[in-house]
């Protein structure tokens, strides 16, 4: 019985592209981070997973959850009937906790606090057993007992909380204005940030902020069952609204993820240490781009650490420091910043460029002392030829002098 993955999406359609339409610059870092948390989630490898809505329809007095056998919902409610999900139900949840059903006065529709994150997980590429869980509705809720019960279901679990912050930000918000319901977000994300968790689940003041977005993630953290370190990936309240999105737990992040704490880092000027464990080192190489331009390449063809974790550190520091075609990584640029890792596969040698294919195989050339690698499928390198001629380039080889060739395939972890 495993956790895989907790963490806190909001709910508001407007952060989907397609239904914010011209204002979607707007909330871009919100639906960027979606994109991470689904990603990250879907990621974890869980058997299940577990979304908590507080718009689902509620119980009196208890938790329920959506019947099976398939849970399907789509946007029409916000013109965009074609942003659809259609995934099974995890029927051992709610009989394993004894959750009565939802009744829902519409037949095949799931409410936005649902379809909104669902969306998002669905586009990561979610296709697996699910199971909707909603609130009471007229009680305090234990919340850390739902949590606790569902990290003791067998098999591997992964937890979203969906959730709001604050309704009232600004005036002409959802839920009207208050000049003190900022407070409350600040709170609650201050208190993620420092990972003190009883703070964050008190965070005040709670019922002027009309916020929805407690009781879910106390399930969501209470699942983790284990000292968390959150990360908050964004907080953004431009329609008088507030939502963050940020992950719990996720002991086995993608690759992106360690290299960008990294750039990160190094662009404040400040020094990471590398997490404890992680898989067997490789070779690696950590691209950044910027606006979808380059904005630094390094890596190594064989690695120099014993573990993953390491190698990539030290990588992606250098990707954003030492690339001799760029200026160091300033901090104004993380924000704008994506990161690629590419996991190299041991190379091979070739008897000539037949065996070459720049979309498939990255290619090195050597001649003597000199080495030139270029990764496979990159944009603006159609032929053989074009990417021998870069590789010999960048290695200082003459365009004419012969070369001994290799090729490589690579496995690449893109930050959405």
């Amino acid at each position: 019985m495993t956790t895989t993955f907790a963490g806190l999406m909001c709910h508001a359609p407007i952060v989907i592209p397609a239904v914010a339409g011209p204002e979607a610059s707007r909330c871009r870092a919100t639906t960027r981070a979606m994109r991470e948390v689904a990603d990250r989630a879907v990621h974890s490898r869980p058997d299940r997973l577990v979304l908590i809505s507080p718009h689902s329809p509620r119980h009196p007095s208890r938790f329920a959850a959506w019947p099976g056998p398939r849970h399907v919902g789509d946007l029409g409610d916000f013109r965009n009937p074609q942003i659809r999900v259609d995934l099974p139900d995890a029927p051992e949840v709610a009989q394993a906790l004894d959750l009565p059903p939802v009744i829902s006065p519409r037949k095949d529709w799931l409410d936005h606090g649902a379809m909104v994150p669902l969306s998002f997980l669905w586009d990561a590429g979610w296709r697996g057993p699910t199971a909707i869980l909603a609130l009471p509705g007229h009680y305090h809720p234990d919340s850390a007992g739902l949590g606790r019960a569902l990290a003791a279901l067998p098999g591997r679990t992964a937890v979203i909380a969906s959730g709001d912050m604050s309704h009232r930000l600004i005036p002409g918000a959802p839920s009207g204005y208050h000049p003190d319901a900022r407070r409350f977000d600040e709170a609650f994300v201050a208190a993620l940030r420092r990972n003190d968790w009883p703070r964050a689940l008190a965070a005040e003041p709670r019922e002027l902020a009309a916020e929805d977005v407690i009781d879910s993630t106390a399930v969501a953290m209470a699942a983790a069952g284990r000292p968390l370190h959150a990360e908050v990936l964004s907080y953004e309240g431009p329609w008088g609204v507030g939502y963050t999105e940020a992950v719990f737990y996720d002991p086995e992040p993608p690759t992106y993820v360690i290299a960008r704490r990294s750039v990160r880092a190094a662009a404040l000027g400040k020094h990471v240490e590398p997490p404890a464990g992680g898989p067997p080192s490789q070779g690696v190489f950590v691209t950044l781009y910027r606006h979808g331009q380059l904005r630094g390449c390094i890596g190594h063809i064989q690695p120099r650490h014993a573990r993953l974790w390491e190698e990539l550190t030290e990588v992606a520091r250098a990707a954003a420091l030492e690339d001799p075609r760029f200026p160091p990584l300033t901090a104004r640029e993380l924000d704008d910043l994506q990161v690629e890792v590419s996991l190299l596969e041991p190379p091979e040698p070739v008897a000539g460029p037949e065996q070459l294919d720049p979309r498939r195989y990255g290619v090195i050339v050597r001649s003597g002392w000199r080495v030139g690698v270029l990764l496979p499928d990159l944009d603006g390198v159609d032929t053989v030829e074009q990417q021998i001629a870069i590789a010999k380039r960048k290695a200082g080889i003459r365009p004419d002098e012969p070369v001994e060739l290799e090729r490589f395939t690579v496995r690449k972890e893109v930050q959405p």
